[in-house]
């Protein structure tokens, strides 16, 4: 059984030139639904609770920000830090991005990011080897440390991408997929399959970026079924109540399925 499916944590870790490809692709898809934003937009609430659409662009157009400046990214660390001691490290930061841009405009935000973005993906890509290997706390209890150079090279263009799905679900706009999408996809289910602790499963996600995998070692215990943009919202916390089917096996290794989370 286990020869039908693709061992996802035997996949490789994408390396900095596909990287930039896919940020690349990722940003035009993103600016498509950024430049449909109109006036009654910008208010709107989005699955990132406390964001509404314009907070969330400004979000994007700081990250882009760190990502080009190191030292822009310590100052807003520390900022949040001192600002923000109820929060976690993470979402300190977080909130120390919005701050810097609290007055801008959401127009004026979508001609930043159009204009940082390229930018920011050359500066994630032309970070030195020794920083890159260095390893960092995601500050998630269940997920592993992560390298520097897996956040530069996967988890900030999943992180855009997930926004982008935030954004047009917030404004009514179709979700378009693309052949990047599915290996934003394929790296996501990588990182499922590294922090999975439970009882080896099938994994088939359905829909254009989707494809079928092996969670966990071993013969699978159970082949479980989702729409995959779904399942990925899913694991950002998105969607806790995702409909999963249960092909086969355990209800256990569904539950399993359903409370997995990994960082985006």
């Amino acid at each position: 059984m286990t020869q039908t499916f693709v061992d996802a944590a035997g996949l490789a870790q994408i390396d900095r030139d596909r990287s930039a490809m896919i940020a690349e692709a990722e940003g035009r898809a993103a600016l498509q639904v950024l430049e449909k934003l109109g006036d009654d937009d910008w208010r709107r609430p989005t699955d990132c609770v406390e964001w509404d659409v314009r907070t969330l662009v400004s979000h994007l157009v700081a990250q882009c920000e760190d990502n080009i400046s190191l030292r822009t990214m310590l100052r807003r660390e520390i900022a949040g830090r001192r600002r923000h001691r109820g929060k976690g490290p993470i979402d300190a930061h977080m909130a120390a991005q919005v701050e810097d841009h609290l007055e801008a405009s959401g127009p004026d935000l979508v001609a930043e990011f159009a204009e940082l973005w390229p930018r920011a993906v050359q500066a994630r890509r032309s970070r030195p080897g020794l920083m890159r290997r260095t390893n960092l706390d995601t500050g998630m209890p269940t997920a592993p440390r992560v390298s520097v150079g897996h956040l530069l090279d996967t988890i900030y263009n999943r992180d855009l991408w997930m926004h982008r799905i935030d954004l047009a679900r917030a404004t009514g706009q179709t979700i378009t997929v693309g052949d990047h999408d599915g290996q934003i996809v394929e790296q996501a289910v990588r990182d499922l399959a590294l922090a999975w602790s439970e009882a080896p499963i099938a994994l088939e996600l359905t829909g254009p970026a989707g494809g079928t995998w092996l969670i966990g070692s071993g013969e699978p215990k159970a082949v479980i079924r989702a729409d995959t943009l779904h399942y990925m919202r899913a694991l950002a916390g998105r969607d806790p109540d995702v409909a999963l089917e249960l092909v086969s096996g355990a209800e256990s290794a569904l539950a399993a399925a359903r409370r997995a989370r990994i960082v985006f």
